[in-house]
């Protein structure tokens, strides 16, 4: 068997035939392994690679045609790529840590309302595997709001129901995440089919709403040259708005403006608080914390770190206070009225029928903060004021 094999797999001299036709050049001379998400134009060419060697070689050329036709036509078909979502890693170095589906989208695609990306187009050809998988993550992103608000409604055991129905999601995201990641470490199947050669894509401008557009104009995706609105201290956005209101941008009495102005930071820098106010983010105090993402939980995570730190005590200026700062405190009031209200309409004794809607309206109400607030926060710690 071994002299056989030999024999047959002998190398030998190849003898090739000069033509124009694509259907000349074999299956078998396929190339190197190209790594990365396949576009859709790849998994066309590579299939008909596949149904290709099964056809005849008089058969080549009309097959060829028939495969080149096809392609044309799919790569005629152009979307906005920035209505579609981005990898968050793409987008930038906070949403990549974040990687909450929604955030990336918002800021994405505010950027691109700034720069006006937003009414450049691209062919389908050109998406990749990938890019289907981000649809799917997003899609699971918005349907996991309504999924946990419903959880969280149902009478006794919706405080345990809703953590679950949010893990199951973040599990499903993990899973979608490790597809990507195999299929980016894969090789993309070799084809006979040359590169698609594609006209540069066109524009077309798409309606957006005027107070996004207003909203867009006043910030851009933080990109590490510029200072996050989250990370803004209250003495620089009082110096903002000092400049906004010099600068023109309302009649106002420009000396009395900055007398005031002067004045403030003054009370900012003389007025201190607790350390313990400015709380740390969630994902910098641990993967529970950060899955449960609650107010008066990460405020008492918060507060053991500053112990175990030494700086239970320490004060600093309300100069050196933070936006994201303010808005974790405003965010924890609500988040404590939320609890005191459940406490006071789960009383024991209380009829069910006089609980349940009294609890699915506090729900109702506080949903905002509860769902909200955390997309409002990543979108400020991965956006730039202008």
């Amino acid at each position: 068997m071994t002299a056989l094999c030999a024999g047959l797999l002998a190398p030998a001299t190849a003898h090739a035939t000069e033509t124009d036709l694509l259907g000349a050049t074999p299956v078998a001379t396929a190339g190197l392994c190209d790594q990365g998400a396949p576009t859709f134009d790849d998994i066309v060419t590579a299939s008909a690679s596949v149904l290709r060697a099964a056809i005849p070689a008089a058969g080549w050329a009309d097959f060829d045609a028939r495969v080149a036709a096809f392609r044309a036509q799919v790569a005629a078909v152009r979307v906005h790529r920035d209505g579609l979502p981005q990898h968050p890693a793409d987008v930038t170095a906070r949403t990549a840590e974040l990687d909450d589906p929604i955030v990336t989208y918002l800021v994405n695609g505010l950027d691109a309302v700034h720069t006006g990306r937003i009414n450049e187009t691209m062919s389908v050809s050109q998406l990749t595997v990938n890019d289907v998988i981000e649809v799917f993550i997003l899609a699971t992103g918005i349907v996991k709001i309504p999924a946990k608000l419903a959880a969280g409604m149902v009478p006794t055991v919706g405080l345990f129901l809703k953590p679950l129905v949010g893990a199951a999601f973040t599990g499903v995201k993990a899973l979608a995440r490790g597809v990507q990641n195999s299929i980016e470490a894969g090789c993309v199947a070799p084809n006979v089919y040359p590169p698609l050669v594609l006209e540069p894509s066109p524009t077309e401008p798409v309606a957006v709403p005027q107070p996004i557009v207003d909203l867009a104009r006043q910030v851009i995706r933080a990109d590490g040259t510029c200072v996050p609105i989250a990370e803004l201290t209250l003495a620089a956005v009082v110096e903002r708005t000092r400049a906004f209101l010099a600068s023109g941008g309302a009649a106002v009495d420009v000396a009395a403006m900055n007398q005031t102005a002067d004045a403030l930071q003054g009370f900012l820098a003389s007025n201190r608080v607790a350390h313990v106010l400015l709380m740390r983010r969630s994902d910098d105090l641990g993967p529970l914390v950060e899955a449960l993402d609650l107010g008066p939980l990460t405020f008492l995570a918060n507060f053991g770190a500053d112990v175990a730190e030494g700086k239970a005590l320490d004060t600093v200026p309300l100069a050196e206070v933070k936006v994201e700062n303010a808005f974790d405190l405003a965010t924890l009031s609500l988040d404590i009225a939320s609890l005191l209200i459940s406490a006071g309409t789960s009383l024991s004794g209380a009829a069910e029928s006089v609980t349940t809607p009294i609890s699915i309206a506090q729900k109702l109400l506080f949903a905002p903060t509860d769902y909200g607030a955390p997309i409002v926060r990543g979108v400020m710690q991965s956006m730039c004021a202008v």
